[in-house]
């Protein structure tokens, strides 16, 4: 088991307090600033997916990816 095993369990605990909203925001403002006519989003190192969500609610097709830990598959 890695270092980081059990760290994906507990991850939206840690960060429940992480501004996700803000966070998407921002990634949504850089798109429309950098590539405008972007429609598709990889998101390398997912998580859980909030960021993704947020996203997705924007009209962004969203991909994440995520290592597969102890067994369970990513996002």
């Amino acid at each position: 088991m890695s270092v980081f095993g059990n760290y994906a369990r507990y991850y939206d605990l840690l960060y429940r307090d992480k501004d996700y909203v803000g966070e998407a925001l921002f990634i949504r403002r850089l798109i429309q600033n950098h590539a405008p006519e972007a429609q598709d989003i990889l998101e390398l190192g997912c998580g859980t997916g909030n960021h993704a969500v947020l996203l997705a609610k924007e009209g962004y097709k969203v991909h994440g990816v995520e290592e597969q830990v102890d067994g369970e598959d990513g996002v």
